[in-house]
């Protein structure tokens, strides 16, 4: 075969030409593939959103005196809903979730003088926008939610070392949000996204703290704001379902 190409030297200069376009046509159609990947698919291509929130990792808010020696993360899981009107690059959002734990515990005062276990109950309504960085199929994005917070604690103190009973903790609060977030979209098809996100909660509570012995009378009650920093690492995992065309 080599001396067959050798001896007839203008074929083998056809078919050397043959193969330098064919690998120019097969760069040229992986480029354009790649490009229609890219820019297929956005979400800012439907006029709607509908969201379920799948899974988050959180901080709680820290409760009366805790004392806290590492970050403490919750992970809930469908526990959130989130609607999107879409308007380009941007998007406002509207969602409500709620944050159940069960036996949750935390030292108060100090670390070996209380230990506080009960049940947490929060409920979060926000309202805000996020900004598209790019127009792909995978879409970078930023964005702020503003709303209302508002939380209950029932439980029982006792003493970190003789574990004796010192008195029944009831706990609300109620207050507002600001939540900064960037996060990532993988548009999967023309209507269904994935999308993760993290940021930090600033909240600003009016608290109130009751305290009552074994018979339920009341020891103690304060009332009293409070303003702090919450982690979000994952604030919110959601798959997305997207509708209406612009």
């Amino acid at each position: 075969m080599l001396l067959f190409f050798k001896e007839e030297g203008n074929k083998l200069l056809v078919l050397n030409v043959f193969e330098v376009h064919m690998k120019k046509i097969y760069l040229y159609l992986f480029f354009q593939f790649f490009i229609l990947l890219a820019v297929a698919q956005s979400q800012s291509d439907s006029n709607y959103s509908f969201g379920v929130k799948l899974f988050s990792v959180e901080e709680l808010p820290k409760m009366m005196n805790e004392v806290r020696e590492n970050s403490k993360y919750q992970t809930p899981s469908f526990n959130g809903l989130i609607f999107k009107v879409n308007d380009n690059q941007i998007s406002y959002r509207f969602q409500i979730n709620t944050l159940k734990q069960n036996n949750y515990s935390f030292k108060n005062e100090c670390a070996d003088c209380e230990s506080v276990t009960g049940n947490y109950d929060e409920l979060n309504f926000k309202i805000g926008f996020e900004r598209n960085i790019t127009y792909s199929r995978i879409q970078p994005f930023y964005g702020i939610d503003l709303g209302y917070t508002e939380a209950k604690f029932n439980g029982v103190s006792k003493d970190s070392k003789s574990n004796t009973f010192l008195y029944n903790a009831n706990i609300q609060k109620n207050g507002i949000v600001a939540y900064s977030f960037i996060g990532l979209k993988f548009n999967i098809i023309k209507h269904l996204t994935l999308s993760a996100e993290s940021g930090i909660n600033f909240v600003y509570n009016y608290e109130k703290e009751i305290k009552s012995n074994a018979t339920n009378t009341v020891i103690s009650s304060s009332g009293f704001t409070r303003s702090r920093f919450v982690n979000k690492p994952l604030g919110m995992l959601s798959l997305q379902f997207n509708f209406g065309s612009l």
